[in-house]
């Protein structure tokens, strides 16, 4: 892989403002750790939960908003943590973020009460969804060349497969280790000393670029776009474990109604120039808005997926929390493997045909557990390994080329905002699956237990109900893929790229 001298210059880039070094190996080291470490800690606290509401008293609901308050700040301050990148700089914003997610791991490693450890990760999950949207930005604004691009791509898809799976396996192994007396705090403090070293390297190692024809932020606006994302993920995020009580159900129109308005001054203000903290340029041109929701509907299939397998591994045949991470392993060595490679397959027969297939493997690998589960569960749960692992090349296959995709039609001024939208379907589409594509999973669960069935037998049906809803959603974003516009320019979109022209 050819590497960029880091002799200090300024690097002409059509619609942006990019001043230093092209980003070397080192400096995508740097930024592939934030991605990193702003999965790992989506996944890491799961099996320290236990741990957590033990020593520090916490009830059940405060222990469950630990995990949740970090995925619902991460979403929600996305779409602003992308467009701030387009203003203020993609490095600084970076900088800013990961500073803060240091800073708020440290809170988190020493807090004292529920209410301390809450507190301080609403803020570590503000703070990754600043750095977070920057990482997709720096990548496509640093690698000019598609084949740098497209490998830098893969290698964050790799690591965002594996941070997954480390962050389950380290945190249980952390948690029963008990280093130094200090039980699941170093899940958190961990973060500490590797957000330190990511800091101290990152001015040489990462160039500065910025929008040139950024124009400020509506702060109202974003504010209100906010608040009407926590109307609609609450719902989303907490349903289920509330049993969705009537007051839950009753945000999500508002929430609806909310969103429409925002997205109708958005629009008015992008026309009369005005400052903005979702630019409509973007949403004008069928590639982008088809591209974001093809991201969106691929990953409604993912946390559920994953969800429904550790339920079915832990409650259904009594596995430890870290036996269960490292069944995941297959799975993300096979994300990592084929979102290194699927480059190679984009430049030999086009996006368009490497999403395709990613998307029918998924279903065909979720009918392939669908099937096991019914058929011949006597070999379960190891038989359904080889299965994941046909959805782990789907999921390499699809994930972050769809990104690359959608981001390779977006011009560079609009790359942080852009950035940070599909960022936010992803995690819209996590919330959204894991309360709709659940309904099978419980509704076969419960039914089997009312036939008697034993908890093995019963999250095996629940399992296998899942992964037919995931199958049927794949297939549909398959034919979705088929039919939007992948590269085509539009207002605030770049041009085509000759694979998909």
């Amino acid at each position: 892989m050819a590497v960029i001298s880091l002799e200090p210059r300024r690097v002409a880039v059509a619609g942006t403002t990019q001043t230093g070094s092209a980003c070397s190996r080192l400096g995508l080291g740097i930024i592939l750790t934030g991605a990193f470490v702003a999965m790992m800690d989506t996944f890491i606290v799961n099996v320290a939960a236990p741990s957590i509401q033990a020593d520090l008293q916490a009830d059940t609901a405060d222990t469950q908003f630990v995990i949740a308050g970090y995925t619902l700040t991460y979403a929600v301050w996305l779409i602003t943590g992308g467009r701030l990148g387009d203003i203020y700089g993609r490095r600084r914003m970076f900088v800013v973020g990961l500073a803060g997610f240091t800073a708020a791991s440290l809170a988190c490693g020493l807090a004292n009460s529920a209410g301390e450890l809450i507190a301080a990760r609403l803020a570590q999950g503000t703070a990754a969804a600043m750095l977070s949207p920057q990482v997709l930005a720096i990548i496509r604004t640093s690698f000019v060349d598609p084949r740098q691009r497209a490998r830098a791509f893969g290698l964050m898809g790799a690591v965002q497969a594996l941070a997954s799976v480390f962050g389950q396996i380290l945190g249980g192994a952390v948690t029963q280790a008990d280093v130094l007396g200090l039980s699941w705090r170093p899940v958190f403090l961990i973060n500490v000393p590797i957000g330190i070293a990511a800091l101290l390297l990152i001015r040489r190692a990462v160039p500065e670029s910025r929008s040139p024809r950024a124009d400020g932020i509506d702060w109202g606006g974003t504010l209100f776009g906010v608040v009407a994302l926590i109307l609609l993920l609450v719902p989303l995020i907490e349903g289920r474990q509330l049993g969705w009580p009537g007051w839950l159900v009753g945000m999500l129109p508002v929430a609806v109604v909310a969103l429409t308005v925002f997205a109708a001054v958005q629009i008015r203000r992008t026309r009369s120039g005005a400052a903005t903290v979702l630019n409509a340029e973007l949403l004008a041109g069928r590639a982008f808005t088809g591209g974001a929701t093809v991201v969106l509907l691929f990953a409604t299939t993912m946390t559920p997926l994953y969800l429904g397998y550790t339920i079915l591994l832990q409650d259904g045949y009594g596995d430890s929390p870290l036996r269960a991470g490292l069944a995941f392993a297959p799975l993300a060595t096979a994300v990592a493997v084929s979102s290194f490679i699927a480059g190679r397959f984009i430049r030999r027969v086009g996006a368009r045909a490497v999403l395709t297939a990613g998307a029918v493997l998924h279903g065909i690998g979720s009918g392939a557990v669908l099937w096991v589960c019914l058929a011949a569960p006597a070999g379960l749960p190891g038989s359904l390994l080889p299965c994941m692992a046909v959805i782990g090349i789907a999921q390499g296959l699809f994930v972050t080329p769809s990104l690359n995709a959608v981001l390779d039609g977006v011009s560079e001024g609009h790359i942080g905002g852009a950035s940070g939208i599909l960022t936010a379907m992803q995690r819209l589409g996590n919330a959204l699956g894991t309360a709709v594509l659940m309904l099978p999973f419980l509704a076969a669960y419960d039914q089997a237990r009312a036939a008697g069935a034993t908890p093995a037998r019963g999250y095996t049906e629940a399992f296998a109900a899942l992964c037919g809803a995931v199958m049927l959603v794949s297939l549909l974003t398959a034919a979705l893929v088929y039919c939007v516009p992948l590269g085509r320019s539009g207002p605030g979109l770049g041009a085509a790229s000759p694979a998909d022209r």
